[in-house]
C-alpha cells in the first residue's frame, strides 16, 4: 500500500481555553439533517481523526497547530466544536466574534508529490494579518 504524502497542517484560534496539551480527536462526521452544508458527530458518520498541539494559550482563546489524518468537509470545524472549542469566529458550528471577522483557521503547512515531476513540493506560508493579531 502506497504511503499518502499528501500533507498539511493548519493553526486555529479556538474559543476558551483548551486544558489538554496535545491530543487526537477521533469523532466521525455526518452530514447534518435537513442541511447541505453543516456536519456532525455521528457514530453512523465516516471516520474522521485529527491531531492537535496547543502552541499558546490567552486568556479567552487558544492557538493551536492541526493535523489531519483523514480529510472530510469542515472536520475541524466539526472537531472543535465537539471538544467544546470552536474555532473562533466560527459563526456556523461556534459564534461570530468582535477579534476576526472569519474563521482564524489556516492552512500554513502542505506537502505532496508533484503530478508531473513526481517530486515532493512543500509549501509553507505565515498566518494572514488578521490572525497574527490575534497574536498580540
Amino acid at each position: 500500500m502506497k504511503e499518502n504524502i499528501f500533507k498539511k497542517e493548519y493553526i486555529a484560534f479556538l474559543d476558551g481555553i483548551v486544558n489538554k496539551d496535545f491530543g487526537t480527536i477521533d469523532a466521525p462526521i455526518s452530514r447534518k439533517e435537513n442541511s447541505i452544508i453543516e456536519r456532525k458527530i455521528s457514530k453512523d458518520g465516516v471516520s474522521a481523526i485529527s491531531h492537535f498541539e496547543v502552541l499558546k494559550r490567552y486568556k479567552y482563546y487558544t492557538k493551536v497547530k492541526y493535523i489531519l489524518e483523514t480529510g472530510r468537509t469542515h472536520q475541524l470545524r466539526v472537531h472543535s466544536q465537539y471538544i467544546g472549542h470552536p474555532i473562533l469566529g466560527d459563526s456556523l458550528y461556534g459564534q461570530p466574534s468582535d477579534k476576526i471577522n472569519r474563521q482564524a483557521l489556516h492552512a500554513y503547512k502542505i506537502r505532496f508529490i508533484h503530478p508531473i515531476y513526481k517530486k515532493e513540493i512543500f509549501l509553507e506560508t505565515r498566518l494572514p494579518s488578521d490572525m497574527q493579531i490575534l497574536e498580540s
